[in-house]
């Protein structure tokens, strides 16, 4: 998978993040601009997904980041399944 950008919202502000997947993983580093964020990945237990980071980040900011991961990749499966 190729990077790709998500999107948050700090202070009513929109921000854009880049995800860079890990090879063979499901695990992404966070940058913003050249700065690296923070590495995130998804805990599932019972259905739910939680996401967990490698650093001492906001949780309001992972759940952002975690759920702008989430929208990216459904829209991009979207887009493949509308051009088939």
């Amino acid at each position: 998978m190729e990077p790709f950008e998500i999107l948050i919202t700090i202070n009513g502000n929109d921000r854009a993040l880049l995800a860079v997947p890990f090879p063979g993983e499901i695990k992404y580093n966070i940058f913003n601009g050249l700065d690296q964020l923070c590495a995130v990945w998804p805990f599932v237990e019972n259905e739910q997904v939680t996401w967990v980071t490698d650093k001492d980040v906001e949780i309001e900011l992972l759940v952002m980041i975690g759920n702008g991961i989430e929208k990216a990749i459904n829209d991009q499966l979207a887009a493949k399944q509308e051009s088939s």
